[in-house]
């Protein structure tokens, strides 16, 4: 008995039935002359493998009906090389928007036994094929006439059908992940966000007054902490100089932000100014000034820099402002305001008679 195995996938099995129905009719078989992989008879608990395997061993022809449905499922793949084993009844059957192209990745690539069902010629073609497997004898013209209708009432809206098919690819699917991943920590950002924020109104709701309401943002307010990390720089710095080398830092920035005079000290001081002279660290020019070719001044006076930028990105900052006089009570904000330096910094400023 002629035997035509036809392979697909489960999501064309009904193009893959209407395709039987049309040669069992205009070649005059029966429904057992037909394999379908989808068939209903293969029932769960059955070895069907063991069916598959031998339903293409004994088959006249072999006919897997190439869609990205196909080439997406495994065991369809699978049952594409396992018609090795028949090769010579293999006819593969393609349907467009795929080409012969859709073999590349087969052993088939150069099968020039493969019909891709652009026309109804390719209909007939594949009667023809069926006769060389001596599946049975057809009359052309009758073939022709049915296969005409079946190409528009079939084939043409199950193409249509495919064409708007979603493909994903490994690309696709790589970027997906990489899109959860992104979205994943995300959410979990904003569920930490949402947290913090709710932490934040319970506190608030608690709070009995404006002023603890407000020492609440002041403990939030990133501005201050910088603030504070910047004072502990210039103070460590700083510290690391004598008293008079700090007065002379201090009075060479007045005097570069106010064109005033540099520090001269007292008739006493000079012994101590010269030994400072010696190490490098001052020098002389209309008044004492840092050397700040010396490591030591030169990092010491980047730190005021840093300092000095901190306090004038904030001074239009009301909340720090009022951070700040709260702190340090009668201290304008500021290093060229003394008492910024002994109350802020905790250091001792000399001045010239």
């Amino acid at each position: 008995m002629s035997k035509i195995f036809i392979s697909h996938s489960t999501a064309d099995g009904d193009f893959a039935t209407r395709l039987m129905d049309l040669l069992q009719n205009q070649f005059n078989l029966t429904r057992d002359n037909f394999f379908l992989t989808s068939d209903e008879e293969l029932e769960v608990g059955d070895n069907w493998i063991e069916e598959i395997r031998k339903g293409m061993e004994d088959a006249n022809i072999i006919m897997p009906i190439i869609t990205n449905n196909f080439l997406d499922s495994q065991f369809c793949l699978c049952e594409l090389g396992a018609s090795w084993i028949n090769q010579k009844a293999l006819v593969p059957i393609i349907i467009p928007p795929l080409d012969y192209h859709a073999l590349d990745g087969t052993p088939y690539r150069a099968w020039t036994q493969a019909i891709t069902l652009n026309s109804v010629k390719d209909l007939q073609r594949i009667a023809e094929a069926m006769e060389r497997k001596d599946v049975g004898r057809v009359r052309m013209v009758r073939f022709t006439n049915r296969a005409e209708k079946f190409f528009e009432e079939s084939i043409i809206p199950f193409i249509q059908k495919l064409e708007k098919r979603e493909v994903v690819t490994l690309e696709a699917v790589k970027q997906l992940k990489l899109n959860i991943e992104e979205y994943k920590i995300a959410y979990e950002e904003a569920e930490e966000e949402l947290s913090r924020l709710k932490n934040e109104n319970d506190a608030l709701c608690k709070m009995k007054d404006a002023s603890e309401i407000r020492e609440f943002e002041f403990s939030k307010m990133d501005e201050w902490e910088i603030f504070l990390e910047a004072v502990e720089e210039t103070n460590e710095q700083l510290r690391r100089l004598s008293p008079y080398v700090t007065s002379i830092m201090y009075h060479d920035l007045k005097k570069s932000s106010s064109f005033g005079v540099g520090f001269i000290g007292e008739q006493d001081d000079k012994p101590k100014l010269n030994a400072l002279q010696n190490e490098g660290l001052i020098k002389w020019d209309n008044g004492w000034e840092p050397d700040y070719e010396h490591p030591v001044i030169n990092r010491a006076n980047n730190a005021i820099k840093k300092l000095s930028n901190v306090i004038s990105g904030n001074l239009d900052n009301i909340l720090f402002v009022e951070k700040f006089e709260s702190e340090f009570e009668d201290v304008r904000l500021g290093l060229e305001f003394t008492p910024f330096w002994e109350e802020v910094l905790g250091l001792t400023i000399f001045h010239s008679r």
